[in-house]
């Protein structure tokens, strides 16, 4: 691949992967919308911002900007939509009391 391919390249996957991090945000809109976190798995959401945390120390160690770059914003968002899922489900530090979803 040319030099130029390459780069294009980079940026829709660098573009991609800003718009996927921002996605998670609209399930944090209907959580808020609905008043319940009920239809989100908390362990998904848990492993989603885990996975963004493992790539974001893997872009740092090989110092690529765009990794960096994606992988803050999707940490950043998932551990938002993460906080907003658990809030809904109720006190944290008493996870036997939380709102029970059918």
């Amino acid at each position: 691949m040319t030099l130029e391919v390459t780069q294009i390249l980079a940026a829709a996957a660098t573009l991609y992967g800003v718009g996927g991090g921002l996605s998670v945000l609209l399930q944090a809109r209907h959580m808020v919308a609905r008043g319940s976190s009920c239809d989100v798995s908390l362990r998904f959401l848990a492993t989603y911002v885990g996975g963004y945390a493992i790539w974001l120390l893997y872009g740092v160690s090989i110092q690529s900007a765009p990794i960096v770059l994606v992988h803050t914003l999707g940490l950043l968002t998932g551990a938002v939509t993460l906080a907003v899922a658990l809030r809904l489900r109720g006190p944290l530090l008493r996870a036997g009391s939380w709102r029970q979803c059918d």
